[in-house]
């Protein structure tokens, strides 16, 4: 297809031809050898330009619709295709969709709320104990309360391990992580005798205190008590506690201590309540 463009380019190639026409001697047969090839060399110059013509139309083109392709993305930008619906790049095969990967693992409830977590478990264990202790008592020593009263003094002892005991003892040991961390001899030594020495009759008082509050007794009762319990109470669990407290800080990870403590206090707690009581 000839289009005005092509015939201009023709046109311009015209003198050319002309003039080889006129240099050439008429009747010679080298004259006419050199017309023909000049003429052959013309025409096949034409149409290399015709081609390269045709070529920048085109290529002007395919610009022209690709800028208005970016404009129409840019006015009215299109939703990402599902993954399943995307294509492949270089006639690679798509993967599946990892329909049954599994979901994400959700945050534990000690690792979201991890004070409220160990005062629960405190406060399980010292409800427990106190059955527990209760029951040792009426196999034992055929002692039997009211209903009323069993159930008010395991509900308070309950209460301290919940609201005073696992609380204190969070943050008790986050404490002493920090002063001596690690997991060195002498590091779980240092953990273990401050425990010992500063926790544990802070936690005795604590426990006979607010245990005979709880039961409705006077604060004297509670310091007469505390006055005649505590160094014996004290002297046994220096015994009982000091190995239980070297293995806690030695070998259970900060995050699970009070769990671990809670686990031994169940069978001390019975005792504490049995001497607590009698």
């Amino acid at each position: 297809m000839r289009t005005p463009t092509n015939l201009a380019l023709l046109a311009s190639l015209a003198p050319l031809h002309v003039a080889s026409l006129r240099l050439a001697r008429p009747g010679s047969w080298p004259s006419r050898t050199r017309m023909m090839r000049r003429r052959a060399a013309t025409l096949e110059r034409a149409a290399t330009l015709e081609k390269d013509v045709v070529f920048a139309d085109a290529l002007e083109k395919d610009l022209v619709y690709a800028d208005a392709l970016e404009r129409i993305d840019v006015l009215y930008p299109a939703a990402p295709a599902p993954v399943w619906r995307r294509r492949p790049l270089c006639g690679a095969r798509a993967a599946a969709p990892a329909l049954d990967a599994p979901a994400p693992a959700r945050a534990s409830f000690l690792d979201r709320h991890p004070l409220a977590a160990k005062s629960l478990s405190m406060g399980l264990t010292y409800g427990l104990a106190d059955i527990a202790a209760q029951a040792f008592a009426a196999f034992a020593g055929g002692e039997v309360l009211p209903l009323a009263q069993r159930v008010r003094r395991s509900v308070a002892l309950m209460g301290v391990g919940l609201f005073f005991v696992g609380p204190l003892l969070a943050v008790w040991f986050d404490f002493l992580e920090k002063v001596l961390p690690g997991r060195r001899k002498r590091a779980v030594v240092g953990r273990a005798a401050l425990d010992q020495s500063i926790q544990t009759p802070f936690m005795i008082s604590l426990i006979f205190a607010l245990t005979t509050l709880a039961e409705g007794h006077s604060p004297a009762v509670a310091v007469a008590k505390i006055q005649a319990k505590l160094l014996p109470t004290w002297w046994a669990c220096v015994g009982v506690w000091t190995p239980v407290q070297l293995v806690n800080q030695g070998v259970v990870p900060l995050k699970y201590r009070v769990f671990f403590q809670s686990v031994v206090a169940f069978f001390w707690d019975a005792w504490m309540s049995i001497v607590s009581h009698g």
